[in-house]
């Protein structure tokens, strides 16, 4: 197993890009509860102390590469260019929602061809060979594209995990899979899904490379991000990343997490508040202000509001289009 430190690896305007999009998914992620609270949307699945690692891993992509996000992969999608009017679409399930045409909940299953995300399923660890399959085919056709694969700890304790990960490590292919380790599967605590904890140390067993990361560190998840793409894309093979982060909501909007967390643990999370952190890193290096910070994040709360306001008024879908594009 390696370990990686904080880098610096990027230019001030990547970082500042970085920090953006974080502040991107706090604002649709906060707008969503506020909706839920107000009976304007169904379904909130927070995705509130994941933004570092995803912004930072998908960040490290090139437009060409694919991404097979877990659904608690707003950030990732955000990075990928999703914009907060389309987002809002699938939150209000109007008919213009790119993501599924309003037939699912938000960041459930969806899929956006154009941003080269693939198909997300709310079946826990079954897009994992998923992944290991697009970089099968990409090998097949002789791209030079690497896959990023995003789960959760719980989805390393299913068999599909070991099937996908086994697979890619057998072809060597170009896939990073990266597991957004915030120690619960909805309310089962790591404890009691695995007896070591670390989820990259099983990257020995496959004969992969396995790396632990502070994944509420940005600068050093951006550069975990583009080692492992970098050596996905020389032909090095698959890389493990198992980067430890806090949930600081509870699992969805219908889940109270206070059953089966305390509120010390809960306020503990709170503070390790990966978007904190990386705005505290950058008034360090005197690439951003506090005050400045502030700015980014209320007018892109702003325009959450805004979007919402939007996308709450556009057409909904017409009854006789519910079958279109549905397979079986």
């Amino acid at each position: 197993m390696a370990t990686t430190t904080r880098a610096d690896v990027a230019t001030r305007e990547e970082y500042l890009n970085l920090h953006r999009w974080m502040c991107m998914a706090k604002a649709l992620d906060d707008r969503m509860h506020i909706l839920v609270k107000q009976g304007r949307a169904p379904f909130v699945g927070s995705s509130r102390g994941h933004e570092g690692i995803q912004v930072a891993s998908t960040a490290a992509l090139t437009s060409e590469d694919w991404l097979v996000p877990h659904y608690r992969g707003l950030a990732n999608a955000i990075v990928r260019g999703l914009t907060m009017k389309e987002w809002m679409l699938a939150v209000f399930a109007k008919a213009g929602d790119p993501l599924s045409a309003g037939r699912n909940i938000p960041g459930g299953c969806y899929s956006y061809h154009k941003l080269h995300i693939a198909p997300v399923s709310q079946v826990v660890a079954s897009w994992i060979p998923k992944a290991a399959g697009i970089a099968y085919a990409a090998k097949l056709k002789g791209e030079n594209t690497v896959t990023l694969c995003t789960f959760g700890d719980g989805a390393t304790s299913q068999g599909e995990f070991h099937e996908g990960v086994n697979f890619a490590a057998v072809h060597k292919l170009a896939v990073v899979f990266l597991c957004e380790n915030n120690s619960y599967a909805i309310s089962v605590p790591i404890r009691l899904q695995m007896a070591n904890p670390n989820v990259a140390d099983r990257a020995a067993g496959y004969g992969i490379r396995g790396v632990t990361i502070d994944g509420t560190d940005v600068p050093a998840s951006y550069k975990a991000a583009r080692d492992a793409v970098a050596r996905a894309r020389a032909g090095e093979g698959p890389t493990l990343i198992d980067a430890k982060i806090w949930r600081i909501n509870a699992h969805t909007s219908e889940d109270n997490h206070l059953k089966y967390r305390t509120k010390e643990e809960i306020g503990e999370a709170a503070r390790h508040d990966p978007i904190t952190r990386f705005e505290a890193w950058l008034v360090e290096r005197g690439w951003t202000t506090a005050e400045s910070a502030a700015k980014v994040q209320a007018a892109l709360d702003k325009e959450a509001s805004d979007a919402a306001d939007w996308a709450e008024q556009q057409p909904d879908p017409l009854p006789e289009d519910a079958l279109k594009n549905v397979f079986a």
